[in-house]
């Protein structure tokens, strides 16, 4: 049995004004197809989650808060989600126009690189969107760091001042420190990242023991196995709690249009004085943007990638208006 406490439940009550304990409230540790693995003050239960047989209208997540019941002919049900304070979603790679949340109910984002293999700075860009979009810090994590620091990963230093960087070492506890810094009780922590980055290697680390399984990634090529095959919420001995996830090799955006605003931030300072409210920042007149690309105040390799992010941001919108126009 655990305390709800330690499941971040006081820090809920502080976000969710109409949340209130009970004894039939408990949070989804793992989504399997239809049923769901829920930690409750009683111990760990497995409820009925699907549409057809569950009460609920919203599909629970791993990281929400749910109300379960126990039905005499079925066993027990989520019968509903409490309300989420926020959650990461990225776009449905399954689908063309659909969202997935992939966790609710998070503080924090770890986007978790590896020292063993490139760093992407478009990639980063777009799962640190995806943490603004969610409302939720964060932070940098270099893994594997006894195989060296990439020059790339001094780079981030300039290109994301505002977001905390840790290089860890499990072999050699580099950062340790710090992300049990990260780690506060009542605080939940979500890892991001391709398969082979070292995420399930890093849960076991804080969790002092072999919580998730993990495998050795190919040589030719530094990919993971996927070990991680569902999202799954831990709780760490010196407190907090860690989502770990599945690789992520898309990362499709999901009403994205604040989160891009907040990670280019100096973009989005400088397009409030274009002329123009409607400035792509490309061919305009008196573009502010532009004029501190000419300046040497924005990469124009960054604008580009900004540019790229907004143009998809905003066919998802057209895309969608054009659907619920059809359904009209």
């Amino acid at each position: 049995m655990v305390s709800l406490k330690k499941l971040g439940w006081e820090n809920y009550r502080n976000q969710v004004i109409e949340g209130s304990l009970s004894d039939d409230i408990g949070r989804v540790r793992r989504v399997d197809r239809g049923e769901v693995d829920v930690l409750t003050s009683d111990g760990e239960i497995r409820a009925l989650s699907d549409s057809q047989r569950a009460k609920s209208i919203t599909a629970p997540v791993t990281g929400d808060w749910v109300k379960v019941l126990k039905d005499p002919e079925q066993g027990y049900v989520v019968e509903s989600v409490l309300p989420r304070y926020s959650q990461i979603v990225r776009r449905d790679p399954a689908e063309i126009e659909r969202p997935q949340i992939l966790a609710t109910n998070v503080d924090a984002v770890a986007i978790v690189l590896s020292a063993d293999r490139p760093i992407n700075l478009a990639r980063i860009e777009r799962l640190l969107v995806v943490a603004a979009t969610g409302d939720a810090k964060a932070v940098l994590i270099l893994s594997k760091s006894d195989y060296g620091t990439p020059a790339e990963w001094r780079d981030l230093d300039h290109e994301f001042p505002q977001v905390q960087k840790i290089k860890t070492s499990s072999f050699s506890d580099e950062g340790k420190s710090d992300l049990e810094a990260l780690l506060t009780p009542n605080q939940t922590l979500v890892l991001l990242g391709e398969s082979g980055v070292g995420k399930s290697t890093l849960v076991n680390y804080l969790a002092g023991q072999e919580m998730q399984e993990t495998k050795e990634v190919r040589l030719k090529d530094r990919k993971g196995r996927h070990t991680t095959t569902a999202r799954e919420m831990i709780l760490i001995p010196t407190g907090g709690i860690i989502i770990d996830t599945p690789g992520i090799r898309g990362v499709g955006l999901w009403n994205a249009e604040k989160g891009i605003d907040r990670v280019f931030h100096s973009i989005f300072e400088a397009s409030q004085k274009c002329h123009f409210n409607d400035c792509t920042h490309k061919a305009e007149p008196h573009c502010a943007v532009q004029k501190g690309v000419s300046e040497g105040h924005i990469y124009h390799e960054k604008l580009e990638r900004y540019q790229r992010l907004v143009e998809e941001a905003s066919e998802q919108t057209e895309i969608r208006n054009r659907q619920n126009r059809k359904l009209r």
